[in-house]
Formats: C-alpha cells, sequence, structure tokens
C-alpha cells in the first residue's frame, strides 16, 4: 500500500470525527480502504513520520522476556492492513458503546499503542472525556511520544488518563486499579514471535469483573495438506490453542498443559505433507477476522514434512523472546529397497532410484550407495525417458501411486519390460553377449587415439535424416521456409538444446546398428546402454538472437585419473564449419591428467578457459554423419554465421559396470 498516493487533508479534531463516523459505517475493506489511507497518511504527515523509509532494516524492536516488541514504524505499518483496522476499529466502538452509562466513563487499557494509537485514536473524537477514559501503554518512549502530540493537536487528550512507558507484560497499575476493556493486538501469525499471549495472562487480572479482552479470542488450529495426484488434499485436524479470557486466567494460575495439544492424524498414503496453521480472531462478538481478511490470519506452513499416517502430532508452546510452536511426530519407518523389488509397474530398480530420489529431496538421513549412478542412467535410458526428463518425473512423484500412474503412461507392454529387466540385469553382471564389432577401420582407430574424435559417414539414410528435422520444424511450430518462425519459440531450448526426446523418428535413429557397433568397438565391450537424449537447434546467429552456448567445455569431473567414456552426436543437416558447427581441440585426450595436475585451481576454474588461444577445431560433415568424441576433449557449438540452420540429434552409449 505504500505505492497509493492520497491526498492528506490538515488533520483536526472535526476531520478525524468524520473519518471515524466513516470508518465505523463501512462494510468491509473495499468502503474503508480509502478512508483508512488517507487518515493514515494525514496522521503520518502530521507526525513527519515516514511510513516506508528507503533501506528500512526495522532494527529498533525490542525483545522482551516474552516476545518481540515491534519497532514504532513496524507498528504504524500494521494500519495498513485494512479489513483489520476496520474490524478493530468498529469492535472497540462497540465493546465501548455497549458499556457506557451516565455514571461513569467506560476505562480502556491500550498495552502496545504504537506511535499512532491506531486502534483507539479515531474513537477518541467520537467519545468525549467523560464517556471514555484511556491508559495508553508502549515500551517505546518514541510511540509514546508521538502518540501524545497527535492526541494534543487533535485537542482529545483529556480522554487519556495516562501515559505508561513499560512493558505490558509486567507492568502493574495503581493498587486498586481496574479496567472495563483491555486492549492489545501484539501478535503475530499463529501467536508466534510477539508477547500477545503474556500480556493477556499478565493484564487480565485488571479487568472489572464484567470486563472484557479486545481481542475476545484467539483460536489457533491445524489442517494436513498434500498434494496428490496433481490435487490439493486436505483434512481439518482440529484446534490446538484458543487465547481467551479463560484460558489467560488458567494460564496465569500455572495450567500450562493449555499450551500443549495433540491432534490425531488420518490415515493418507505416506510421502510428504504440509501442517498448515490457521488464525481466526474474534475482536468482540460478531466482529471477526478470518482466514486472508487479514495478515494477521494468514496461514503459516511447516511444509514437506514426513510423518507417519495414523499417528499423531503434538503442538507445544515455547515461550521466550521470541515465543514460537513446537510440533512433534513420528517419522514412518524407511528403509531402502533392493534393485529386485518391482513395486513400481514391475520394473527391476525403479522403486529403488525413486525412494532414493525422495531420501534426496527430503533430506532423510539415509545412507545412499555411491557406486549406483550409471544403473540409475541406464533404467531411464532403457524406459525411454531419458536422464533429464526421468529425474523430473521422479522428483515430481511424491508417493509411489503417483510415479505408478505416471510409468503407465509410457504403456511399456510386458515384454518390454520383461527386456528392461533382463538388460539392466544383464549389463549389471558385465554380460557380453556377442563379439565386439569390427566397423572401423585401422586408419579410423589410429586418428580415434591420436585426435579423440572420429567422424563416421553416413549412419543415418536421408530420409531419416529428413524425418528427424520434420519432427524439430514441428515441436519448434517453425518452417525451413520460413526464416522469422525459427526463433518464435526458441524460448522451449535452453540455449541451443532442444527438450526434444522421445519421437518415433528419434528412436528409429537409435536402433540403427552401425552406431551401436561404431560405440562397441571403440569401447571394446558390447554390454553398453544406448542413450535416450534431446536434440539441438542452432540457426543464424541475428541482430535480435545471439548465439547463447554452449561454449568449449567438459561434461566430465575435471580431477584424475581420467576414465575412458565417449560422447556423440549426428548431424541432421549438412553443416559446414561456419554453420553452428561441433567444435572440440583435438588430441587433448592425450595430456588431459598432465594438464590438469599442472593447473592447481578448482573445476569451476578450470572450466572458465581464453578458448580462443585454444587450438579449437570445427567439424564439418554431412548430413547423417555421425561424431564420436572422448569426453576428456573440450567441445562445444559454435556461432552460426551462415543462412541455415544446424540441427544434431545427441547420442551416446555407456557401460553400467567397470570392466574387472
Amino acid at each position: 500500500m505504500q505505492d497509493e498516493v492520497v491526498s492528506c487533508p490538515q488533520l483536526n479534531k472535526q476531520l478525524l470525527a468524520q473519518f471515524s463516523s466513516g470508518i465505523l459505517q463501512c462494510q468491509g475493506a473495499d468502503d474503508a480502504r480509502p478512508l483508512v489511507i488517507s487518515l493514515l497518511n494525514s496522521l503520518c504527515q502530521q507526525l513527519s513520520l515516514e511510513l516506508h523509509p528507503d533501506q528500512y532494516k526495522d532494527e529498533d524492536f525490542t525483545l522482551t522476556p516474552c516476545g518481540k516488541a515491534v519497532s514504532p514504524t513496524t507498528a504504524a505499518q500494521c494500519a495498513e492492513d485494512i479489513e483489520r483496522s476496520r474490524v478493530f476499529i468498529q469492535a472497540i466502538y462497540a465493546a465501548v458503546q455497549e458499556r457506557l452509562t451516565s455514571k461513569r466513563p467506560i476505562q480502556v487499557l491500550y498495552a502496545g499503542t504504537g506511535p499512532l494509537g491506531w486502534l483507539i485514536l479515531p474513537l477518541l473524537s467520537v467519545f468525549n472525556a467523560q464517556q471514555l477514559q484511556v491508559t495508553a501503554l508502549d515500551i517505546h518512549p518514541f510511540s509514546l511520544d508521538s502518540f501524545r502530540s497527535l492526541c494534543k493537536t487533535l485537542d482529545v487528550e483529556d480522554r487519556i488518563t495516562a501515559w505508561v512507558c513499560a512493558d505490558a507484560t509486567v507492568w502493574q497499575p495503581d493498587s486498586g486499579v481496574s479496567y472495563d476493556i483491555i486492549l492489545s493486538e501484539t501478535m503475530n501469525q499463529f501467536l508466534e514471535q510477539e508477547p500477545q499471549v503474556q500480556i493477556f495472562v499478565h493484564l487480565q487480572r485488571y479487568l472489572k469483573d464484567d470486563g472484557c479482552l479486545i481481542p475476545q479470542q484467539v483460536l489457533l488450529s491445524a489442517e494436513l495438506e498434500w498434494q496428490h495426484q496433481q490435487q490439493l488434499r486436505k483434512h481439518k485436524l482440529g484446534p490446538v490453542f484458543c487465547l481467551d479470557l479463560q484460558s489467560a486466567k488458567a494460564l496465569a494460575q500455572g495450567q500450562n498443559g493449555l499450551l500443549q495439544s495433540q491432534l490425531p492424524l488420518p490415515e493418507f498414503e505416506p510421502g510428504p505433507v504440509d501442517i498448515k496453521l490457521c488464525t481466526e480472531i474474534q475482536v468482540y462478538k460478531q466482529f471477526c477476522l478470518v482466514e486472508k481478511q487479514s495478515q494477521l490470519t494468514l496461514a503459516k506452513y511447516r511444509k514437506q514434512l514426513l510423518i507417519k499416517p495414523g499417528s499423531a502430532l503434538e503442538f507445544s508452546y515455547q515461550t521466550g523472546q521470541l515465543p514460537v510452536w513446537e510440533l512433534s511426530y513420528q517419522t514412518p519407518e524407511f528403509e531402502l529397497a533392493g534393485s529386485d523389488d518391482l513395486s513400481v509397474e514391475g520394473l527391476f530398480h525403479f522403486y529403488r532410484l525413486w525412494q532414493k530420489i525422495q531420501i534426496k529431496k527430503l533430506k532423510r538421513p539415509t545412507a545412499l550407495p555411491a557406486d549406483e549412478w550409471l544403473v540409475d542412467r541406464a533404467l531411464l535410458d532403457l524406459a525411454g525417458l531419458g536422464l533429464h526428463p526421468g529425474l523430473q518425473l521422479l522428483y515430481r512423484c511424491d508417493r509411489l501411486s503417483e510415479l505408478q500412474q505416471e510409468i503407465r503412461k509410457l504403456s511399456l507392454s510386458a515384454k518390454q519390460k520383461q527386456h528392461i529387466n533382463q538388460h539392466l540385469l544383464g549389463l549389471s553382471a558385465g554380460e557380453q553377449h556377442k563379439e565386439i564389432p569390427s566397423v572401423l577401420s585401422e586408419q579410423q582407430l589410429a586418428f580415434w587415439q591420436q585426435q579423440g574424435y572420429l567422424v563416421i559417414p553416413g549412419v543415418l539414410t536421408a530420409e531419416q535424416c529428413a524425418q528427424s528435422q520434420a519432427a524439430i520444424w514441428h515441436y519448434l511450430k517453425a518452417t525451413p521456409e520460413h526464416p522469422h518462425s525459427w526463433y518464435q519459440h526458441l524460448d522451449l531450448c535452453e540455449k541451443i538444446m532442444l527438450p526434444l526426446f522421445r519421437h518415433p523418428a528419434l528412436d528409429a535413429n537409435r536402433k540403427v546398428p552401425l552406431i551401436r557397433q561404431v560405440f562397441e568397438q571403440l569401447w571394446q565391450r558390447t554390454d553398453l546402454v544406448m542413450s535416450t537424449d534431446r536434440v539441438s537447434f542452432n540457426p543464424p546467429q541475428t541482430a535480435e538472437w545471439r548465439f547463447p552456448g554452449p561454449d568449449l567445455h567438459w561434461d566430465m569431473p575435471l580431477r584424475v585419473p581420467v576414465e575412458f567414456a565417449t560422447q556423440g552426436l549426428i548431424y541432421l543437416t549438412d553443416t559446414t564449419e561456419q554453420q553452428g558447427a561441433f567444435c572440440c581441440v583435438p588430441g587433448f585426450h592425450l595430456q588431459a591428467e598432465d594438464w590438469i595436475n599442472s593447473q592447481n585451481k578448482t573445476e569451476f576454474e578450470l572450466q572458465q578457459q581464453q578458448w580462443a588461444d585454444w587450438p579449437v577445431k570445427a567439424i564439418a560433415a554431412k548430413a547423417g554423419d555421425l561424431i564420436v568424441w572422448h569426453h576428456a576433449l573440450p567441445h562445444g557449438a559454435s556461432t552460426n554465421t551462415t543462412n541455415t540452420p544446424r540441427m544434431v540429434h545427441y547420442i551416446n552409449c555407456y557401460p553400467i559396470k567397470s570392466e574387472a
């Protein structure tokens, strides 16, 4: 609300009465907003009080033994909570009006006035000194001085009996003094941080027999919430605590059991849940604030908790400088399943992998095996998900039933599941199912050994390349004939990478025998998994679109020893050196370990190189040509300075078990 600009008339007693009368007649926040904001701005102008100073850090609060007494500026900002202001002012008016007699003025103790005396000041122009007398109490001298200045300027100072600078949790009035109404709005959501509870516990003893606290009741309750199959499920758990005159008296007598409660939980599918902490305020009789009507009644949450279904939540109010509700609960028993647990649609290792993701996501204190990464990756590739989409799916599913539903969408047949399971079991055992192929010539192998990369021509036909191109054009909602369309949906890309992992044309590419045979010969083993990877679209650079990278980099840990591994891609378009071609530093794999040892730098620093000083080579090739490189080569794409896009399908093979 600080950006609302409202004219600020010179405030006087008569104008204050007009504001007050208007606020008392309002039926809701929309009606009250212009009056509240105008009155607030006028009061701040009168005090030269800047409601929202630049770089405000709220350092002028006071920590009492029973809670945080907010700073004068923060107290003044509370007036911007429109419905809170309206309801409190109307409720106080009603409470005073009901008690009016001709015999004596109504005695009000206002604990925590802030600099504006906001909840009572408008009413000082409605009731005269014979009807209303207020004891103004605040812990901050600045607040009392400011409130007193306003009362003097507005000629309502005779309604104030006393100005008291003290901590309301320990202050005592003169002997025999009692009050018709004790007003204190020194709270935060769920009665945490601020001293509202202890103020009422202490001050209630100074109420007259028929006196009342305002607010009359602050009710705290809890609800259970969780996401299930992309729908929010809710379950009300019940009341946690009620602050009212009765409980304040009981607490003053030492009945601290009121500050503890136990709420039974329903049975639900295990998984993370949120506990919603709700605050409702009965200010006085029918004048109430419910959820979302005020900052005070915004829900608080304890999020992503693992709680045993059918158990109980235990709440305990911890008093002190920053009061807080402690929440205790039972966690479900947890044991990491074996890879042979087929709970996820009959697939080997899937349940175990999902459990590991949940352990990481929820920061469970369960030790994880350090040698299963390649098995995890192989499962996602063999299931046709691909590494990144597969991990995203696993992170997205909080519950086993959600994961099972997602896996059903893959429409894997029983035969396909059996093939995946057998393949993973065989790979885990390091089984070699055939002789290592010999599709590469001696000259190619020698070049590979020296340069660390190879171009294998014609692994895809022209028709296969065309079908793959069509899949990319369709994904981008673009056409080759209209260059402007190439750039309209690049927000779908991560740099030049498209998250297009599965398509009949791409699946067909992965089934080409020659591709697997190339990798098997380079690895000298046949127990390899074919990756389910994405594609790339690198259009010509323009004045409006600049090549975003990736520039040269490594995708391996830059530490020794450097293990053997491959990476690969297939050009789907004829690609010249200037056409955003794949680039690498030939032969670097032969010196990688010595170079790493000589640098004495972090991995992050090693990735940051002046690549213009390196012997970088751009690799031109034809559509359908496969480029394979040793992962120790720095590599990346390059700026496309032609007038034709470059398209690529990333493809690779890897084992999941080290050779003996």
